[in-house]
């Protein structure tokens, strides 16, 4: 079987440092380790030594200064080139645990290879310093790890009074439970959510096909009253979560064997930065194919450039099976946008897109049951648009088209303040003042009918709140185009620096 191993250099201001990491190198095992800090070296040799590992660590950096920069990049880089010598987390045990003492301390980790980067770590370290090392830096080394590792760790001193001791117990300790997690299971899977709605998504269409009623539910529009249209009810819940596990499916078969091989003919690596550029991919894909069925679908609707048939006949029922489906699929894609913000390295602006996404899903789903789908179809619009041009400049930045990434990023942002602030505001200045014109702003269920002034006010809030977070994130953007118009490469600010300072490697 073929062992799991990387080659990895990164060169910072601060820092040069080279690592070969082989995972499954236990009985001929070569360690070499050389940071120029002499406890740090002793607690990377305790941590390959005990994984099962053979290592090869060097740097270089600004010890002249102090301990900061080689101990946090020499984890970081650790951190990388573990993950790119894992690979896909295929056929591992994935979780890993352990307790390891060294002489009066006993310590605990804890590991889940999960692609979640995520570390708890308390080493009740009473010293300033261990050797030349600073003992703060040490829960740092182990953090820096684990973030650029995508892993879950937890690593707890649960007793002990020798500082020297806690430490190493706690880099044991991690070493066996990591040894744990990434041992063979000899099966192919991959323990992860990602297999369960594929399992759960192929389920239901043999379901489907075997005549089952609920898998008919989940693949097919419910509620059809005369060809073609289509009323709402609870049976659209089936509907909408096949299509939230569908898309997480689809999206982690299209970025394993589409946009990780395509990333890898161009070169794109490390592992990081090629799973970024897939992530991209994937957002370019479903935001090209929604806009334009939107576009279709609004093209050939009442609403098409004029706001008062938002209001005029409502409420508007039934509707058209394109505009039904759209309308859950995109319920269903935003559930999954959801889900996919807190399986991923999270952006610097997390808790933004949190509440964009909050908003998002309730603005969709109460718009269609509430009957307000043509000003929902044209909302949609409004902000897809943007959402094409920059995955699309990211991608072409990671491919290496610097020129067209820079063009791409012009009309990113132009189409950000014409469609998500002109535009936008038309349709929120329609939502405004032309419902009382054009509705009778009762609330009659019965009749389909939910529009009144409390309900109004409601929405209103929603799409202000909407416009608040797309103002923070276009000054965001807008430091972005002082930088290209100072002659720098556009790079999008609202996520994490992954391409700062970015290594490079090989595999071996």
């Amino acid at each position: 079987m073929e062992a799991r191993k990387a080659t990895l250099a990164r060169k910072t201001n601060e820092t040069d440092i080279k690592v070969f990491i082989n995972l499954d190198d236990k009985l001929d095992q070569k360690i070499h380790i050389d940071t120029g800090i002499g406890f740090l070296d002793h607690m990377y040799h305790a941590l390959a030594k005990h994984g099962g590992w053979s290592l090869n660590l060097t740097c270089k950096g600004d010890l002249h200064i102090d301990d900061h920069h080689t101990a946090e990049d020499t984890g970081i880089a650790l951190g990388m080139a573990f993950k790119e010598a894992l690979g896909t987390p295929r056929g591992i045990k994935r979780f890993g645990f352990a307790y390891c003492p060294l002489d009066e301390a006993l310590s605990r980790s804890v590991v889940d290879i999960s692609g979640r980067p995520c570390s708890d770590i308390n080493l009740d370290l009473k010293r300033e310093m261990v050797g030349t090392l600073s003992t703060e830096m040490i829960p740092h080394v182990l953090q820096s790890f684990a973030g650029a590792a995508g892993i879950t760790l937890h690593v707890d001193v649960l007793k002990g009074v020798n500082d020297h001791h806690k430490a190493e117990s706690a880099f044991k300790s991690l070493a066996v439970a990591i040894r744990e997690a990434v041992t063979r299971t000899g099966s192919n899977d991959v323990p992860s959510t990602k297999e369960v709605s594929g399992a759960l998504t192929i389920a239901t269409v043999v379901a489907y096909y075997l005549g089952d009623p609920y898998a008919k539910k989940c693949l097919t529009l419910s509620y059809e009253v005369s060809p073609g249209l289509y009323e709402k009810g609870y049976g659209d819940y089936y509907f909408v979560a096949f299509w939230f596990a569908a898309f997480i499916f689809l999206r982690a078969v299209a970025m394993q064997f589409l946009f990780h091989p395509l990333g890898k003919l161009y070169n794109i690596s490390p592992y990081s930065k090629r799973e970024r550029f897939a992530e991209q991919s994937w957002a370019f894909t479903y935001y090209s194919v929604f806009w334009s069925v939107g576009m279709y679908i609004m093209y050939n609707s009442p609403h098409w450039m004029d706001t008062s048939q938002y209001w005029i006949d409502y409420p508007h029922t039934p509707i058209t099976g394109i505009m039904k489906a759209y309308y859950l699929m995109q319920l269903s894609f935003w559930f999954q946008q959801m889900y996919t913000i807190h399986i991923e390295k999270r952006r610097k602006d997390h808790y933004a897109m949190l509440s964009h996404h909050v908003i998002t899903i309730a603005l969709i789903g109460c718009s269609y049951v509430n009957n307000f789908t043509r000003i929902g179809n044209a909302v949609l619009c409004c902000m897809d648009f943007s959402d094409i041009l920059l995955p699309l400049a990211k991608i072409l930045k990671y491919m290496g088209y610097t020129v067209i990434c820079d063009i791409t990023f012009g009309l990113f942002a132009i189409s950000w303040p014409l469609f998500r602030h002109v535009l936008f505001s038309i349709i929120t200045r329609s939502l405004i003042v032309e419902p009382s014109i054009y509705t009778d702003m009762k609330w009659e269920p019965e009749k389909g009918k939910f529009f009144t002034h409390n309900v109004q006010k409601v929405y209103v809030f929603c799409f202000l709140v909407l416009n608040v977070l797309m103002f923070y994130w276009f000054a965001m953007i807008f430091k972005v185009i002082m930088k290209v118009l100072r002659g720098n490469n556009a790079e999008d600010t609202r996520s994490d620096d992954e391409d700062s300072d970015e290594p490079t490697e090989k595999n071996v």
